[in-house]
């Protein structure tokens, strides 16, 4: 098995037996669960709607309340912030949070995009890590301001790849915590 920080680890093939969300049309319960993060990135309390994964679009959308909780998968660091992304929905204040996964080697990216305009300090005030900060499993690193019903945060898991290698971001997750998005 390669060990290096940028390549995703196997550990074995276990099923994750996920049976409600498809992949290219393969149940999740017959795909590999290629990590073990035992920690959901959000607080499932406040998810109103989450989107199917599909390859073109890279990752799955999260909706959730105004002020719902976005927590850190696994320990690491804080690689990017962004604010007005310009990415997202049209004609919105959107910001992201990508956090390198040192014990994977993967990056986790939440893309907010919150329907509407709001300003860089609101902006700020909502994304609750600083660059370079070091993170935890669990800790809680940023809210979604939703000023519509089409608010939500896109959730990927990048490998190396980047983009390139798009996967479904479940498969990264222990079969307990990707049953639990269901």
């Amino acid at each position: 098995r390669d060990s290096s920080p940028t390549t995703p680890t196997q550990t074995g093939t276990a099923s994750t037996k996920n049976t409600g969300m498809t992949v290219n049309g393969i149940p999740l319960s017959e795909l590999p669960a290629t990590q073990t993060m035992t920690v959901m990135p959000f607080d499932p309390a406040a998810v109103t709607y989450m989107s199917p994964f599909r390859p073109s679009h890279t990752g799955i959308d999260i909706n959730t309340t105004t002020g719902g909780h976005f927590l850190s998968p696994g320990t690491g660091i804080v690689t990017n912030i962004e604010l007005n992304t310009g990415n997202g929905l049209p004609g919105g204040s959107n910001y992201g949070i990508r956090i390198h996964l040192t014990s994977t080697g993967l990056y986790a990216w939440y893309h907010f995009e919150v329907n509407g305009s709001i300003s860089d300090q609101t902006q700020r005030d909502n994304i609750l890590v600083a660059l370079g900060d070091r993170v935890t499993a669990g800790q809680h690193i940023g809210n979604l301001v939703s000023l519509g019903k089409n608010a939500h945060v896109h959730f990927d898991m990048l490998d190396a790849g980047g983009r390139a290698t798009v996967r479904c971001p479940l498969v990264y997750f222990s079969p307990t915590v990707a049953t639990a998005w269901e």
